[in-house]
């Protein structure tokens, strides 16, 4: 039976997290190991896909933390009911989860569900930082909704500040600047 390792970052700066969680999962004895750096929001992962494609029935997928699987509940729960239905375990080392038994099942489902709800409080800290800011006069030309999307764009780390630059059809220079002012807003906040 394989034991399949999955080890991702979201971009290339973050090679620390890559050895931190690769020494860690060697206590598991992979035999096999698959490392990307992509946001975990990003549904087609190509490490993720080939080392869903490999495993087999009684075969285990191991990963360090939750969050490394994916950001939301649904896209959690899809990936989990996918490992059940081909009998496929899934051993998530810092929660101490593990789906081949009922408890890891349900402790997994409800972290699914507590990592989208922190996903929706961060979505709303941002538009009330955003609420702040405007009421204080902040920069003419960008509405409060363009502000959000960017904040929300690049918090989710599903685009990179070109993309969303492009997208929104904002310069970086200014997508920089709202990031920092809602920086500056949440530190006092």
């Amino acid at each position: 039976m394989k034991k399949v390792a999955y080890i991702r970052t979201s971009t290339g700066k973050q090679t620390l997290g890559i050895e931190v969680q690769k020494e860690a999962l060697k206590a598991y004895f992979p035999t096999h190991w698959f490392i990307e750096q992509v946001s975990g929001r990003k549904e087609d992962r190509k490490q993720l896909n080939k080392a869903l494609s490999i495993l087999e029935e009684g075969d285990t997928l191991i990963v360090y933390k939750l969050d490394r699987l994916g950001r939301s509940t649904k896209q959690l729960v899809n990936l989990i009911s996918q490992l059940e239905d081909r009998k496929i375990h899934l051993n998530i080392m810092t929660e101490g989860i593990d789906t081949s038994t009922a408890t890891g099942k349900l402790i997994f489902t409800i972290l699914s569900a507590v990592a989208e709800m922190e996903a929706v409080l961060i979505s709303e800290r941002t538009k009330q930082a955003l609420a702040i800011s405007e009421k204080k006069g902040g920069r003419p030309g960008l509405n409060n909704m363009t502000k959000v999307k960017v904040l929300e764009m690049h918090q989710k780390q599903t685009y990179t500040v070109k993309e969303i630059s492009i997208k929104l059809n904002i310069s970086e220079s200014s997508i920089y600047r709202i990031i920092r002012t809602h920086k500056s807003n949440s530190n006092r906040g």
